[in-house]
């Protein structure tokens, strides 16, 4: 079993065991090279292991499989998957089969979905050698015990994710988990993707539940330096002039502990590009009157307004100031930025699709724009509330609008590799079967379906018959690349 140790190695640390990763690393010289090592591995793993006797509820012969601890079986099923190509079909299907018909509790979950993902992948055959096409079907994609559990009496931090927000932050009130700890996902904390949001109306009128304070009403005071602040910032001459602006109606928020009607009122969007720069880099809105929202509420009161109503190339300064701002708050940015300007009533335009592209490519995490993504196409309503001034929440709207630019957005977001869930991949299927006679000589439209079966052919082949329609209702050059990708030669 020696020469099999620079295997198992790469089957321990490796995040994503992948044979050709594995054939081009220099310890798999010393492994088994005739047959290749995964199909070598496949006949290792189906050898007869004498140690284990047959029990009765699994009458049939043990095999070396059963002695891998379930990490490793999990790894071993990935790393045959990444092969299956060139491996024996029936010996694949045997042993995921072993796998899927054992008893409940044999096999823990990852294990079980890595034999799924297998037969997935092989040939379709008129069910699976000793096992009932229902019996692991049914109940496979339930989420374990304890998430159901935590999902009756928790906030959801994610769609898919039931698991109270609160317990993945610091205990700390004006601290932040994960910044520069080691518990984020590449440097950015669980807690950035969800920004706090109020508690739902539900939870908020459950008997005995203390309701949150509501933001006070500005006394006349503050209300008067508003209104003198609301002239000055469309007259700032200055850099220095727009920092002391910036510096005083920070202080105007923290007072008045209610930040979202003093920049409703001062109207901070009516200044210059450079006094918007200025405002972008100092204005921080933190403590009583923000709740968590204060990057949030300075791009929506800074940033957005101009963006709603683009309709040339943003001005680069500009950009790139509130970009940096969007790589430090990405929840912020999605909340503020990406929902309101998505479901813009007019729609979307080609110079705001390249700003929100920016925003998705420079400041994202691809769990973030999972998580949009699914929120926007699968999520109810409640769940696509952005976070706005009320002069422009009436241009915002709760339904997209389809637009050859909405489309090059998802052609964009699709082109990063980024992971849909199966739920978003099932409305864009529908979305595409009612859109395609709207725009049948569209080639964004058309790029972004060939993108779309590309890259989705796994979770959209059973559709396969609302795609070939959509496609066969477009007229452009790209129309035959897609029906080709949705006819494969029998």
């Amino acid at each position: 079993m020696e020469q099999w140790l620079p295997l198992f190695r790469h089957l321990l640390v490796s995040p994503a065991a992948n044979a050709a990763a594995f054939s081009s690393s220099p310890s798999s010289g010393d492994c088994p090279s005739a047959p290749p090592p995964a199909a070598a591995l496949l006949r290792l793993l189906l050898l007869p292991a004498p140690t284990l006797p047959a029990s009765a509820s699994d009458p049939t012969a043990a095999i070396l499989f059963q002695t891998l601890p379930p990490f490793l079986q999990s790894q071993a099923l990935s790393f045959l998957a990444s092969s299956a190509d060139l491996l024996d079909p029936h010996l694949l299907r045997t042993l995921a089969a072993r796998v899927l018909s054992a008893q409940p509790g044999r096999y823990g979950l990852w294990v079980r979905r890595g034999a799924r993902h297998l037969i997935d992948g092989l040939p379709e055959e008129v069910g699976v050698p000793g096992v009932d096409s229902d019996e692991f079907i049914d109940g496979f994609h339930d989420p374990p015990t304890w998430l159901k559990e935590a999902a009756a009496r928790a906030h959801p931090v994610l769609p898919w994710l039931p698991v109270d927000c609160r317990s993945l932050m610091g205990s700390g009130s004006g601290t932040r988990a994960g910044r520069g700890g080691g518990d984020g996902l590449d440097g950015i904390g669980l807690e950035t993707l969800v920004l706090v949001q109020d508690e739902d109306v539900e939870m908020q009128e459950a008997p005995g539940r203390v309701l949150p304070p509501q933001a006070p009403p500005l006394e006349n005071s503050i209300v008067q330096r508003v209104l003198a602040m609301r002239k000055e910032i469309v007259t700032v001459e200055s850099v220095l002039s727009a920092q002391r602006v910036a510096k005083d109606l920070q202080d105007l928020c923290v007072q008045s502990r209610n930040a979202a009607e003093v920049l409703s009122l001062v109207r901070p969007w009516e200044a210059d590009d450079d006094t918007l720069r200025v405002l972008l880099s100092n204005l921080v809105l933190e403590g009583d009157g923000v709740d968590g929202k204060g990057p949030a509420l300075v791009l929506c009161s800074v940033f957005l307004p101009q963006l709603l109503e683009l309709q040339r190339p943003a001005s680069s300064v500009l950009l790139s100031t509130a970009l940096g701002l969007c790589k430090r708050h990405p929840a912020a940015a999605l909340e503020a930025v990406l929902f309101p300007l998505v479901l813009r009533k007019g729609g979307l335009n080609v110079p705001q699709c390249d700003v929100l592209t920016r925003i998705v490519k420079e400041c994202m995490h691809p769990l973030h724009v999972t998580a949009f993504c699914h929120r926007l196409l699968s999520g109810e309503e409640q769940e696509r509330k952005p976070v706005c001034i009320p002069q422009h929440q009436e241009s915002i709207g709760t339904n997209l609008v389809w637009t050859e630019s909405l489309f090059t957005l998802f052609y964009n977001i699709l082109s990063q590799d980024i992971c849909l869930t199966p739920s978003t991949v099932g409305e864009l299927i529908y979305v595409i079967d009612d859109q395609a006679s709207k725009f049948p000589r569209s080639l964004k439209f058309g790029n972004f379906l060939k993108c779309f079966v590309s890259k989705c052919w796994r979770e959209c082949k059973h559709q396969r018959v609302l795609l070939e329609r959509a496609a066969e209702r477009t007229d452009t050059f790209l129309t035959k690349a897609v029906l080709a990708k949705l006819r494969p030669a029998s």
